[in-house]
């Protein structure tokens, strides 16, 4: 995105010849990608706001209970995202929705496909770390304690 953005800037300003579509792209392509995969990346790393006040007063056995009833609400909540989402994508596609930006017009209904990419991907990891925490298993997510002690801090 930062070069797309700069390649675009020095195009304009020193040889008048913009990049077409930049704006468009940019927030139709790279800003959809940076969060809605993010999501998935985030819950993988658990980097999702949270706060433990009273449930690091508890036992282990507790705090697992909610921390699964925590993931069941993420997961509910990212599958009603994502079915929303295919079928906003699903209308888009069929519309093939476009934006003017000067003369052209571009393409943008591929970009509504990444939203329930998105949410699918974070439901999975949200249904994995449910199913660790209940069988006990380790999860294999690349979070570590010290990353878990890091965000908490």
């Amino acid at each position: 995105m930062m070069l797309h953005v700069t390649a675009d800037v020095l195009g304009r300003y020193l040889f008048n010849a913009p990049l077409p579509g930049t704006i468009v792209v940019v927030a139709n392509y790279y800003m959809i990608i940076l969060v809605f995969i993010a999501l998935g990346v985030a819950e993988e790393k658990r980097a999702h706001i949270s706060v433990e006040f009273l449930t690091d007063l508890m036992s282990e056995r507790p705090r697992a209970a909610f921390s699964v009833l925590a993931s069941a609400l993420t997961i509910a909540v990212t599958v009603i995202l994502m079915i929303a989402g295919w079928s906003e994508a699903m209308k888009k596609t069929r519309g093939g929705a476009t934006m003017e930006q000067g003369s052209q017009m571009i393409e943008i209904w591929q970009s509504y496909w990444l939203i329930p990419l998105g949410a699918a991907l974070m439901a999975l990891i949200a249904a994995y770390r449910v199913i660790a925490t209940i069988t006990g298993a380790k999860s294999g997510l690349s979070e570590t304690d010290a990353d878990v002690k890091f965000i908490n801090d």
